[in-house]
């Protein structure tokens, strides 16, 4: 009998027989994490945590572990919209060009409509040209807005969400810029591209099409008890209608496709050769020390946007063998973070999101959040909490296996 049952644990890699509700295990280990557990309405608090197995033929395997998921209560998504964005961009360069293009590809654009400005030179670049890669390098990097509104006006409004649904994601929007000048009937209107050679000589010409009037499809959308437009004070909930909608299972789903696209149906993965794949995955595992072009200066610190695990320490001692790829937002009191932890020497590696409100006066635009009170010490604790979670169960399946292999 205790053969079998060793049996039948490792069959099931050990998420039924030793990891029994492992998210609310870790959120009562420390008093940090259990008194926003306790408070999670207040926070908005949403977590999903996925650990990663595999058999000794390499086959994966996944269970997600869910906290107070919920796709109505709206939380703004801020720039994690760029995870999706950047691959949406690299799968039109090469079906809407018919290959013509690449991430490389030198380019030029030029504004024809309200909200937007011409950009021909990039001091940052290696060569001084804008490019499609470039401009996902630093979003993905340091989340560089004016790059991401570059890209967002390189796919328009239709793009997206034609993708989005394609991908199933049906609640999902991406419909605005990140910058607070542009309104709704701005976001629709996108620069004209000219792409070139490398020796200068004209490519082609794109501009993207908007078609349709977009718009957070949620009912309720409203955000806290009142918001500053300026100086002045409005004394009702901050709307989000015509903002981006990204719900946490979009976010950290999109994340698993691009780190591991083969467990989802051909239908539903990013339409990305490998070489893409490659490209984002580096992108989302990079600190910024590691860039060449841009070169960062020690403002964008080793464990820059790291939340899930360093916080917002610009000191933090660096775990060298854990890697994180992932993607944050940060705006109106929201925090977000969309990571894969992968530590190969320790063979531990799991997908962890989350997302937390940290607004005690309920007034958006004042510059009084608790960030670094609640929010950033709440997701450095989780990740480490999780992580240590992680290397015991790992330590423990080990020790399962030299001690049950020889059993007859």
């Amino acid at each position: 009998m205790r053969y079998l049952v060793s049996t039948v644990c490792l069959t099931l890699l050990l998420f039924s027989c030793g990891m029994q509700r492992p998210l609310q295990k870790a959120l009562k280990k420390q008093p940090l994490l259990h008194e926003v557990a306790l408070n999670k309405d207040q926070y908005r608090l949403q977590i999903i945590y996925t650990p990663i197995e595999k058999d000794k033929k390499g086959k994966i395997y996944t269970k997600d572990y869910k906290f107070n998921i919920d796709t109505s209560m709206y939380f703004y998504p801020a720039s994690t919209a760029k995870l999706l964005v950047s691959a949406f961009a690299l799968e039109k360069l090469t079906q809407e060009t018919q290959g013509e293009l690449s991430i490389a590809t030198p380019l030029k654009a030029f504004a024809i409509g309200p909200c937007q400005t011409d950009e021909t030179y990039d001091s940052s670049a290696e060569n001084f040209a804008p490019s499609i890669g470039h401009y996902i390098h630093k979003m993905l990097l340091v989340s560089d807005n004016s790059a991401y509104n570059r890209v967002f006006d390189f796919l328009g409004q239709d793009y997206p969400q034609q993708r989005l649904k394609a991908l199933g994601f049906d609640n999902a929007r991406i419909i605005q810029r990140f910058d607070p000048a542009c309104n709704a009937d701005a976001n629709r209107y996108h620069n004209r591209f000219e792409f070139y050679n490398p020796d200068s000589s004209f490519l082609l010409s794109h501009t993207a099409v908007t078609s349709a009037v977009y718009f957070n499809p949620l009912k309720n959308v409203g955000v806290g008890n009142a918001y500053y437009i300026g100086d002045s004070l409005a004394k009702s909930p901050k709307q989000f209608r015509f903002n981006n909608n990204l719900p946490l299972e979009t976010l950290h789903q999109s994340l698993m496709r691009i780190i591991f696209p083969t467990l989802f149906p051909e239908n539903l993965q990013f339409q990305l050769q490998q070489k893409d794949y490659g490209f984002l995955k580096k992108l989302l595992g990079q600190y910024p020390s590691e860039s060449e072009y841009p070169k960062y200066d020690s403002s964008y610190f080793q464990a820059y946007k790291k939340y899930l695990y360093y916080g917002k320490e610009k000191n933090a001692v660096i775990n060298h063998s854990l890697r994180i790829y992932n993607i944050v937002g940060q705006a109106y009191g929201f925090t977000t973070d969309v990571a894969y932890f992968e530590d190969s020497a320790n063979a531990v590696s799991f997908f962890l999101s989350a997302t937390i409100y940290t607004n005690a006066d309920e007034t958006l635009n004042d510059d009084k959040y608790e960030y670094e009170t609640i929010a950033f010490p709440f997701m450095k604790t989780l990740g480490q909490e999780i992580y240590t979670q992680e290397l015991k169960r790992k330590h423990r399946s080990k020790h399962f296996h030299s001690t049950t292999a020889n059993v007859d």
